[in-house]
């Protein structure tokens, strides 16, 4: 009997001992990868455009009654000498040809303006511009250029008042000393076209070479914007 119980549990411990050999266990394994899948690839932001460099050695400068007069929105421009509408802006002729100028040319723009303004009415301004002729005047200005020193060319428009730059122009001249600058000079004009306004302006500036540039009739400055653009074209300084 005992023999038998031995044999029993040698019997017993054998089958334990194989039970736990079959149960060996496996190493997990990793996650299939989809081999067809695109790699992740980062992209570099697109560069943002730089602005256009303007020519910062020279600038516009420009006379006008549109900035220097306060004019009613609804303002009749064709029957407003020297005034005309660009996609709907009022515009002065001076103003017109200076932007043309400007933009053919990639350069600043400047605007004189006056402390007090002109009347509306085209014939009392010019009445006004004869009295301030008359009384050798010197409109105060409320515009002023910062860094002037820095140009070396400047492209001047104005409309020829009485055969004569505008008073305005004077103080301008009085304020800023263009001494070694090369000034090219365009004016609008009712048919007296430069008279003696260049020469005016070389005997006020008499260190600058001060260049005649165009004339063009007020009425016809709306159409004009192509002479102005091959005018700047053909300056050698831009």
């Amino acid at each position: 009997m005992r023999r038998f119980a031995i044999m029993l549990l040698s019997a017993l411990l054998a089958l334990s001992l194989a039970a736990c050999g079959g149960r060996a266990d496996t190493p997990a394994q990793p996650e299939a990868q989809d081999e067809t899948a695109a790699p992740a690839v980062e992209t570099a932001p697109e560069p943002e455009e730089a602005p256009a460099e303007t020519a910062g050695d020279t600038l516009v400068v420009f006379f006008s009654r549109v900035g220097n007069t306060d004019f009613p929105e609804d303002v009749d421009a064709v029957s407003s000498a020297s005034l005309s509408r660009t996609n709907g802006a009022l515009k002065g002729n001076a103003q017109l040809m200076a932007e043309w100028m400007a933009d053919e040319a990639n350069v600043d723009l400047f605007e004189i303006q006056t402390e007090e303004t002109y009347p509306v009415d085209y014939r009392e301004t010019t009445d006004v511009a004869k009295g301030e002729q008359k009384e050798d005047a010197r409109p105060a200005l409320k515009s002023h250029i910062e860094g002037f020193a820095e140009y070396t060319t400047v492209y001047l428009v104005f409309p020829n008042w009485w055969g004569d730059l505008p008073m305005p122009l004077y103080a301008f001249f009085e304020e800023y000393d263009f001494s070694g600058k090369t000034l090219y000079v365009s004016i609008t004009h009712e048919g007296s076209g430069f008279s003696r306004t260049v020469s005016t302006i070389r005997s006020l500036e008499p260190d600058a070479d001060v260049i005649e540039g165009i004339s063009i009739r007020g009425s016809d400055v709306p159409q004009s914007e192509e002479i102005v653009r091959q005018f700047v074209k053909g300056n050698q300084s831009i």
